[in-house]
């Protein structure tokens, strides 16, 4: 029985001063990577941040700058730093520290929460996206599909194992690591059925698929029942936010890793990835043990650099939940020969 990792514990913190923490668990780097998961870097900011602000206080946005790799066998440390404190808007830096050296920086929006009577009185305007949802029913779960998809199927493995970051992973090897921790990580995706190679008659123009942190992982909140004390540190089970810090965690899974969709290559077709920046606009509190509809477009890619953007619904009610944007620094070796060979 596969044993699905706690969110909790990854992103776990501890505090040092009013304004400095630590992490309280070694970091932990993603199939095929030696650094540290960047939405670990994300979530822990902010979470180090709302740990800073009155609980009327909600994030806004985010804005992350990935300086340098984060070592997996060593522990972070969060320092933030007020910009200004407004009675309406609280603006928020965070520095992310591993042995002295910079290796994150985070920028945080904080709004003071909705004033009903404001709407009620008609002082405000009020509008939110709202999208017709595609039946969840044609999406299947990832670890299913990418058995079904690449492990089980005699020619796509030979085409993975050919790819570089595979080669260099060990193979077949790297590709029973990539199915298992479809099954242990905390965030349960259902991709659709050319996620792993779009061919070109299939291709889109965007990519979309579900997600969702398992309750295995996390549990959440989601009514304003509030309970701790505030001299505690933010929790799953005191306070509703930590849905924020958590979704900035799932936000960085799978949103740069789309980029081959577009170009008519395999996932993992890349020799060498990394993310430049990170940034969140959230636009209501995302419910993140409920399914999340996301879909992703990419808007440019050049000089190896690619940025690519996505929105993420609410299942339920098609209305947006957040707008996340990111670019990165990823490398393709062949890409001619590739595509021909695929």
């Amino acid at each position: 029985m596969s044993v699905v990792s706690k969110l909790e514990k990854l992103l776990d913190l501890s505090r040092l001063t009013p304004t400095k923490f630590i992490t309280r668990n070694l970091p932990v780097a993603p199939v095929g990577s030696k650094s540290t998961f960047g939405g670990t870097l994300v979530a822990q900011s902010l979470l180090a941040s709302m740990n800073t602000v009155p609980r009327n206080f909600i994030p806004s946005s985010l804005h992350c700058y990935f300086i340098s790799g984060g070592h997996p066998e060593q522990m972070i440390t969060y320092d933030v730093e007020s910009l200004r404190e407004g009675r309406n808007f609280i603006h928020k830096e965070v520095r992310a520290y591993q042995d002295q050296k910079l290796i994150f920086q985070s920028m945080i929006l904080f709004a003071s929460g909705r004033n009903d009577s404001d709407d009620n009185n008609g002082t405000t305007l009020t509008h939110l996206k709202t999208i017709d949802l595609p039946d969840k029913n044609q999406y299947t779960y990832a670890a299913d599909l990418f058995q079904e998809a690449v492990a089980d199927n005699e020619s796509k493995t030979r085409m993975f194992k050919e790819l570089p970051i595979v080669q260099g992973r060990g193979g077949i090897t790297h590709i029973n690591k990539v199915y298992n921790s479809f099954k242990t990580q905390p965030m349960e995706y259902y991709f659709p059925k050319n996620f792993f190679h779009a061919e070109e008659e299939t291709r889109n123009n965007s990519v979309n698929y579900y997600v969702k942190i398992r309750k295995e992982s996390v549990e959440t909140l989601t009514a304003n029942n509030s309970y701790h004390d505030e001299n505690d540190l933010i929790s799953p089970h005191n306070d509703e936010r930590y849905n924020y810090a958590a979704f900035a965690y799932l936000s960085d899974s799978y949103l740069l890793l789309a980029l081959p969709y577009f170009s008519n290559m395999p996932l993992y077709s890349h020799k060498f990835s990394v993310s430049l920046d990170h940034s969140i606009h959230f636009h209501q509190l995302p419910k993140v043990n409920d399914l999340i509809y996301l879909n992703i477009e990419n808007s440019r890619s050049a000089d190896h650099r690619h940025l690519m953007q996505g929105e993420y619904f609410d299942s339920n009610t098609g209305k947006i939940l957040a707008s996340v944007s990111q670019e990165g620094l990823v490398i393709y070796e062949f890409i001619k020969q590739l595509q021909a060979k695929l």
